[in-house]
């Protein structure tokens, strides 16, 4: 329409906001409330103390950005002094009427369908715009699309009784958005399946108990899953990690010779050649096991014979010495095994010392008078070493020392070795215990508990012997002459050898024997007869053990009894008592697992049992599986099946079972528990699950 006059104006000013402050001596900004309009500073009343100041950065104050980014600060270029009063007078920019204020429109001011979507930005309206019942289906017009659905996320935007479903409680929705039953016939595979993995997992880790989601895998490897108080007559073998319902006693017997042992499930040889005096490792040595449960081991040592020079003038190898006694002993634990080899007979050729520590003849041509001394066999706690240091006590548990090598008299006088002790060995060509050298042709000395037998010096000059050491008879004297002695016995302390020389040379002493270990009892030692021609047999020849005894044992440690023969090698015998287990006879057994806690109070439990037939067993007559859920007052039998074989078709069997555990006292401490009898089984594990 016309107006008369001015035309009204369409903008409103609002009145000025004012903002006070106090200084406090130190601050310079200061925010308003309100953006500062156009014009800047020059819109702005700032006073300090009612005095008006002036903008400007050469003045009293400039304007900027606060926090924000709005142009709402002033800042001072000196600060107002402390409890200097600030105002500001921040006039509003006139505003064009379409601009309405908070709270002026209400819902009386708004026409039916008077706000349309084209009216409505992007996210105008929100849940905080919306009252309840305000927005329904009358209201709506067309379908929501799925990019405004987004933010209904959670149930409790969701009435579910609104869903379309079938309503039947035996049906569940699948993943292509229909409705069916589920297919529960794989279940108890499926949990056999698990119970096999978890098994076949706790083999290759090496594990005890392996812990399964409602569920557990023992497979033995110690006795920590069952429970000895409860459990009775169970029977666990710890070298082979199995429970089993049969044990009693049985007899233990390992020989060992120089290449070979009589008995292999315990026993290995040793693997040293008969050059190598003092071993070069613990492989040269051979080993004994211990049985599971073995306490005490009989021990039976020979020593080795010295070699000969000229039988037909008495100049045979000395006699091994013999050592026995009982050593006590713990199972799995292992003992290291030397036997001597017999001592090399004169004109050899060769200088080749013997394994364990004979002294060497001196072979340096086949017209060599020298003879070698019997090495000694020995049992030690710990793998020999490397000369100088071999061994020590009490790391030597018990030793049988070597008989001296036999001398020459090149038509004079003819000796014989030295034979070994006894706790010590004889001196070359004589029947008496002592470490000197002995005789016109200085003959080695025997060893003794301390000391080596003394090497002897050719009456001529031409060449000492080797004095006896630890472990070790004396070496030959080879030079200047080839006509060297009889060579040392090894033994706990060796014997000394014969000098070197032209005519007659002696021959080596004999190597001492021991049985001192602190855990050694009724232990004895014999010496070689060590005198007359028939007289060269070992100390322990007069000692059968066996009524089947090898010729290895009856002829063990003699000397060599031929013209330039050697002497028969060591010997070492084992024999024992210990409980033997998984032997045919079956008995009664019961195993109870410990308690395991379920995280709730189960309904149902399957059991897998890895049972090995020793005899043949009947299935829940002499292999009884029961489940509790009550810590064990009460237990429910499970049905057992032969489900196969773990692996293969013979082996460790796999007996399934289930059982209903509902009916027993609310509880959630799980346990099994098998009964065994009449016919002999191995249990290697057993896994437990429940629901």
């Amino acid at each position: 329409m016309a107006y008369i006059g001015k035309q009204p104006s369409t903008k409103f000013s609002a009145a000025a906001k004012q903002d006070s402050f106090t200084g406090d001596g130190s601050t310079t900004t200061f925010d308003v409330a309100n953006i500062i309009p156009a014009g800047g500073e020059n819109s702005l009343q700032v006073f300090v103390d009612n005095v008006r100041q002036k903008p400007g950065a050469s003045n009293a104050y400039t304007i900027g950005n606060d926090g924000s980014g709005d142009l709402k600060r002033i800042t001072f270029t000196a600060a107002p002094d402390a409890s200097a009063e600030i105002y500001v007078i921040t006039p509003f920019e006139a505003t064009n009427i379409k601009n309405v204020g908070d709270g002026t429109v209400t819902t009386a001011k708004l026409d039916a369908d008077a706000v349309t979507g084209a009216k409505m930005a992007d996210d105008a309206v929100n849940s905080e715009h919306l009252t309840d019942g305000s927005v329904d289906n009358v209201h709506l017009s067309g379908s929501i699309a799925d990019s405004k659905l987004s933010t209904i996320t959670t149930a409790s935007k969701v009435n579910v009784s609104s869903l379309s479903a079938p309503g039947s409680a035996s049906v569940f929705l699948t993943g292509a958005r229909t409705y069916a039953a589920v297919d529960t016939s794989g279940i108890d595979i499926n949990a056999f399946n698990i119970s096999l993995l978890g098994f076949k997992m706790a083999v290759n880790e090496g594990l005890t108990v392996f812990n399964l989601v409602d569920g557990i895998v023992d497979e033995f490897h110690d006795e920590s899953g069952a429970d000895e108080g409860e459990g009775s007559n169970d029977h666990y073998c710890a070298t082979n990690d199995f429970y089993t319902n049969q044990a009693g006693t049985g007899n233990f017997s390992a020989g060992f010779t120089t290449t070979s042992v009589t008995e292999a499930d315990t026993s290995t040889a040793q693997t040293a050649p008969n050059t190598c005096q003092n071993g070069t490792a613990e492989g040269n040595s051979g080993e004994f096991t211990v049985p599971t449960g073995m306490t005490s081991a009989n021990l039976y040592v020979w020593g080795a014979g010295g070699g000969a020079r000229d039988v037909t003038n008495d100049a045979y190898g000395g006699a091994g010495g013999f050592s026995t006694g009982t050593f006590a002993v713990t199972g799995g634990q292992t003992l290291y095994i030397a036997t001597g080899f017999g001592g090399q007979g004169a004109n050899d050729g060769t200088d080749a010392g013997v394994f364990f520590g004979g002294g060497k003849g001196k072979g340096e041509a086949s017209s060599d008078h020298s003879s070698g001394g019997g090495g000694m066999s020995g049992v030690f706690t710990t793998g020999l070493g490397v000369a100088p240091d071999p061994g020590s006590a009490p790391r030597v548990v018990m030793i049988a020392g070597g008989g001296g090598g036999g001398g020459h008299g090149a038509g004079g006088p003819v000796y014989y070795g030295g034979a070994a002790g006894g706790t010590g060995g004889n001196a070359g060509g004589t029947t008496t215990e002592q470490t000197t050298a002995v005789g016109p042709s200085k003959a080695g000395g025997g060893g003794d508990q301390e000391q080596g037998g003394q090497g002897g010096t050719h009456p001529q000059g031409n060449g000492t012997g080797q004095t006896g050491s630890f472990l070790k008879g004396g070496d030959s004297a080879g030079s200047p002459h080839p006509h060297g002695g009889g060579a040392g016995g090894g033994g706990y302390f060796g014997g000394g050898a014969s000098g070197n020389g032209t005519g007659v040379v002696g021959a080596g002493g004999g190597g001492s024997s021991f049985t001192g270990h602190p855990q050694i009892t009724s232990g004895s030692t014999e010496e070689g007869p060590g005198s007359g021609s028939d007289n060269f047999e070992s100390g322990g020849s007069g000692s059968p053990l066996y009524p089947t005894a090898t010729s290895s044992v009856t002829q063990a440690g003699d000397g060599a009894g031929s013209n330039f023969g050697e002497g028969s090698s060591g010997f070492v015998l084992i024999t024992g008592t210990a409980p033997q287990v998984a032997q045919p006879g079956g008995g009664s057994t019961t195993i109870v697992s410990n308690a395991f806690a379920a995280g709730s109070v189960p309904t149902t439990s399957r059991i897998v049992v890895f049972e090995e037939n020793v005899e043949t067993p009947t299935l829940n007559t002499d292999i009884i599986a029961s489940i509790s859920r009550d810590g064990g007052s009460n237990f429910t039998t499970a049905t057992l099946t032969d489900s196969g074989y773990v692996t293969g078709a013979s082996g460790q069997r796999i007996l399934t079972g289930q059982a209903t555990i509902s009916g027993q006292p609310s509880g959630q401490s799980m346990r099994w528990k098998l009964a065994l009898a009449n016919n002999t089984v191995k249990i290697h594990g057993v896994s437990l699950q429940w629901a």
